[in-house]
């Protein structure tokens, strides 16, 4: 009597199929670690300074939690998600609050990392207006230098 037996593959064949599954399972362990939140960063309450909350916002985005980030940022359209890459801005002082018409601008220096061609990498000045919201903490309304 003739017995068939399965097929069995040859291990150049089992390495072919296996190794790319491994290598992107890697790679997608990886991606989801790279975007996970690195650290949590308390949204400031109404008795903080408009530049706790500008420290706040700029903490936040390094630190990938951007639900506080998204908190802080009252501009529609502007929310951060898991996988976004934001510009980095690692604030090095703050060089004073002045009043604008877009609310308190806070000026401050800092290291801007991934930035892109419109703010490359490097030592930048820079503003972000923050103004209270109705629950009396601050959000950010809009961002620059004039």
């Amino acid at each position: 009597m003739f017995s068939a037996s399965p097929a069995r593959l040859s291990r150049p064949a089992v390495a072919l199929v296996l190794v790319p599954g491994l290598l992107a399972a890697v790679g997608l362990v990886a991606l989801l670690l790279w975007s996970a939140p690195r650290a949590d960063i308390a949204v400031p309450g109404p008795d903080a300074t408009a530049e706790e909350a500008v420290e706040a916002y700029l903490d936040a985005v390094v630190a990938r939690d951007f639900a506080t980030a998204n908190a802080i940022d009252g501009r529609p359209g502007d929310d951060l998600g898991r996988f976004s890459h934001p510009t980095e801005m690692h604030l090095v002082a703050v060089d004073g609050t002045v009043s604008d018409t877009c609310g308190s601008k806070v000026l401050f220096t800092a290291d801007v990392e991934n930035g892109d061609v419109s703010m490359p990498d490097g030592r930048t000045f820079w503003g972000i207006c923050v103004s209270r919201d109705h629950d009396g903490i601050w959000r950010i309304t809009d961002e620059g230098v004039a």
